[in-house]
């Protein structure tokens, strides 16, 4: 862990908002995607800079966050493992695995990561109490290869994972629930800077470790 320095329905009500255009699915839940926006200054790429993120965790929502607006009548639980790593030039490799768990069914999903940028975390509004950090946000995203959903097979599902240090001198890593779309959402979403959404997250790690080096 690091130093200091979406909407969720059930997706069979669903409809992702990619970058190509309005992409319906059904399955698991999942945030909104974000529009494809130029890569900010705060991401550490390029220059010989080599990114590496990893973590295993897990957190649950509450089916009351935010009045409800996940539409579960169940805690959502997630389990999310990964490791992710952007070379200089700017190729990426690792490899996911993710479960989510609500209403009783449980959805699994993994892959290999494909994109993956870092950028600076300011102070958040469901997190105030969390100082502005520095290179601890990685906003990571891969193909979905297995699932035991098969509508799912093929799209894409990303998330923001942040580390917020450890011991005396951190608090509670955080991390979005999934995103789902095709691969160009996917870009845009580890290209554009914007920290989470407060309506849907992010949400406090309730055991595990998130690392952004």
């Amino acid at each position: 862990m690091r130093r200091k320095s979406g909407l969720i329905v059930p997706l069979s009500v669903l409809a992702i908002v990619a970058f190509a255009g309005p992409l319906a699915r059904a399955g698991a839940a999942s945030e909104p995607a974000e529009q494809l926006s130029a890569p900010s200054s705060s991401a550490a790429v390029g220059g010989g800079h080599v990114l590496i993120a990893t973590g295993g965790y897990h957190f649950t929502v509450d089916p009351n966050f935010n009045g409800g607006i996940f539409g579960t009548t169940t805690p959502i639980e997630n389990r999310v493992t990964f490791n992710a790593k952007r070379d200089a030039d700017g190729s990426v490799s690792g490899w996911y695995t993710y479960e989510q768990a609500a209403d009783g069914a449980v959805y699994k999903f993994s892959g290999p990561v494909t994109c993956l940028s870092v950028y600076d975390t300011p102070v958040l509004q469901r997190t105030p109490e969390v100082p502005a950090l520095t290179q601890n946000r990685a906003k990571w995203g891969g193909r979905i290869e297995a699932s035991n959903d098969p509508t799912s097979i093929g799209l894409y599902i990303w998330f923001q994972s942040i580390d917020n240090g450890e011991g005396a001198n951190g608090w509670s890593d955080e991390s979005t629930v999934s995103g789902f779309g095709n691969e160009a959402a996917n870009e845009a979403f580890c290209a554009a800077s914007r920290v989470p959404n407060p309506n849907f997250g992010p949400h406090p790690v309730g055991g595990g470790n998130i690392q952004v080096h």
